[in-house]
């Protein structure tokens, strides 16, 4: 029994001993709540939240007197105009393209008292998050008049075109179903590559041949490079071939949405992103003895290229230097792309800022190389 006491003491020792395995124990939990309160503290209200000072641009026709005072629309948050028949496919056709709010299109000699035929239309574009509230809020007024007086019928239309439901599901979901993909992909391999060989030995016999270790750190990441973006595209192909289901429930127009400069901006990102993902991996497994540790290691990172996909959702990022942010760069520039919003500058400043990230981990992998201290795991 005194030998069993001492090996847990010993083990037990060890691990509080190294940081790396404390880190490995804690980071996880630390992450998975900082995830968690963000997503449920204020995911809903980031993508429904409008200004305090928007005002809604509301549009209306054959509108009764007084019907602003009735629903409660005599405010300053609401910017009312009356039109002319003629000029109601115009409203709608604004609405469509995100220029206006709302359109309320009453009919003729309408009265909230109701009667047959008596109605509203209401058009609107799920689109665009001020036109969505503004439905919203439009909705819980009539319907709370017509609590008192259910004698008027209410028509909802959504003006949303198909590649704007398309933009919309691909740019709050795609940035962090992407990384998670690519990420998962270097994850897989990249520890085995470096903390496997130091594991069987065959590390040390690997430096001491005649190549730079600066040519053997560089080789090792663009390979892995090469296999993590084939995993990466694998998953990738998997969840854009099951679209076509959700986007014909949903109303949106697929892949077919986004044209040829938007595959390359994509691509590009993409690209960039595996390259630097693959040069962090690589450093971190550099620091581990064995496969299992490096993958306890690289483990809590998967938490953070969450965090950093969820962030875009958030909204924010527009300014360059946002792209400057090291796996967040990546996640606001396919955002831009999915959303069709996508600027050429943000696109390049992200692939260079990743390519230099990547350039100088690798610089720092062939110096860890160097260090025998670090080679033998001693």
């Amino acid at each position: 029994m005194k030998s069993f006491w001492t090996i847990v003491k010993k083990e037990l020792s060890r691990f509080f001993h190294d940081k790396r395995l404390l880190m490995a124990l804690f980071l996880p939990g630390i992450l998975i709540y900082a995830v968690y309160s963000l997503i449920g503290g204020g995911l809903i209200d980031s993508l429904t939240a409008v200004d305090e000072d928007y005002s809604y641009k509301l549009y209306t026709l054959n509108a009764p007197a007084g019907f602003a005072e009735e629903l409660g629309l005599d405010d300053e948050r609401w910017k009312i105009v009356e039109i002319e028949a003629d000029e109601a496919e115009k409203i709608k056709t604004k609405i469509e393209e995100q220029e206006a709010d709302l359109y309320l299109e009453f009919t003729p000699a309408f009265e909230f008292s109701g009667g047959e035929g008596t109605g509203i239309a209401v058009y609107y574009n799920t689109a665009k998050t001020e036109s969505s509230a503004a439905y919203g809020l439009i909705g819980a007024l009539i319907s709370a008049k017509q609590f008192d007086s259910p004698k008027f019928t209410t028509l909802p239309f959504d003006l949303v075109k198909d590649e704007d439901m398309t933009a919309m599901l691909f740019s709050s979901i795609g940035p962090m179903l992407v990384l998670v993909f690519l990420f998962s992909g270097c994850a897989s391999i990249a520890p085995e590559s470096i903390a496997g060989e130091k594991e069987r030995g065959t590390f040390a016999t690997m430096l001491v041949t005649p190549v730079k270790r600066s040519y053997i750190a560089l080789g090792k990441i663009v390979s892995l490079s090469i296999l993590s973006v084939l995993s990466g595209f694998c998953s990738f192909l998997g969840l854009t071939l099951s679209l076509p289901k959700l986007m014909g429930d949903l109303g949106g127009s697929g892949l077919s949405a986004y044209g040829f400069g938007d595959y390359m901006m994509l691509l590009g990102v993409v690209i960039s992103s595996v390259l630097l993902i693959v040069a962090i991996i690589s450093v971190v497994s550099t620091l581990a003895n064995s496969v299992k540790e490096a993958t306890s290691m690289v483990g809590p990172l998967t938490l953070v290229v969450v965090v950093m996909g969820v962030a875009t959702m958030f909204g924010g990022g527009g300014e360059w230097y946002w792209h400057l942010i090291p796996i967040y760069n990546s996640a606001l520039a396919m955002s831009d792309v999915f959303s069709l919003s996508g600027s050429a500058l943000n696109v390049l400043v992200t692939i260079g800022a990743n390519l230099l990230y990547a350039t100088g981990l690798s610089l720092l992998l062939a110096k860890m190389f160097d260090s025998e201290k670090i080679v033998s795991g001693s």
